[in-house]
């Protein structure tokens, strides 16, 4: 997740150069993906694993 997050920080430009947000955007939404598809799928075990626990 750290190489995400440099690479994203490496997108700002710095001086009078313009930052591409839609660019910069797209790939925020791309580096979300993976962990929401984790959490989706996982959600049943989860809460699966939290109501047996409590018996």
């Amino acid at each position: 997740m750290n190489i995400i997050v440099m690479g994203i920080k490496q997108m700002f430009l710095s001086g009078d150069d313009v930052a591409e947000w839609p660019v910069i955007m797209a790939t925020s939404i791309l580096a979300l993906i993976p962990p929401v598809i984790v959490v989706v799928s996982m959600q049943r075990l989860f809460i699966r694993g939290l109501v047996d626990s409590e018996k």
